[in-house]
């Protein structure tokens, strides 16, 4: 039997790279892009909720589970479209819904399904 690393070892010396070739963004569905592309400009401008939830300090939260939950007060909500002008301290939380922006101070947000209101 095979490592893992052996596997890969093989896999890799059969691989032979692909010449590059422009194709025409129509044709282009299904290929790989033979270099990175990066957009001049970021979109949105703001780092964002890709989901409706709740706008958490990370800190506050390392070890949470359904056996051992973290409560936090929750200070605000944010819709889509609105800002939230306060600041997510130590133990406090922001609701958020999809595409608004994440409030100062918070740097994660947990998906309202993985959440239980007190």
């Amino acid at each position: 039997m095979l490592t893992v690393e052996e596997a890969q070892a093989r896999i890799l010396a059969e691989g032979v790279p692909l010449p590059r070739e422009d194709v025409a963004l129509a044709d282009a569905l299904g290929r790989v892009l033979a270099a990175d592309l990066v957009a001049p400009v970021a979109v949105p401008p703001f780092t964002n909720s890709s989901m409706d939830g709740y706008a958490v300090r990370a800190s506050d939260i390392v070890g949470a589970s359904e056996a051992a939950p973290v409560p936090l007060r929750l200070i605000g909500q944010v819709p889509a479209g609105g800002v939230f002008t306060g600041e997510v301290m130590a133990g406090t939380t922001v609701r958020i819904f999809t595409g608004a922006p994440l409030p100062t101070g918070a740097d994660a947000v947990v998906q309202q399904e993985l959440t239980t209101p007190g």
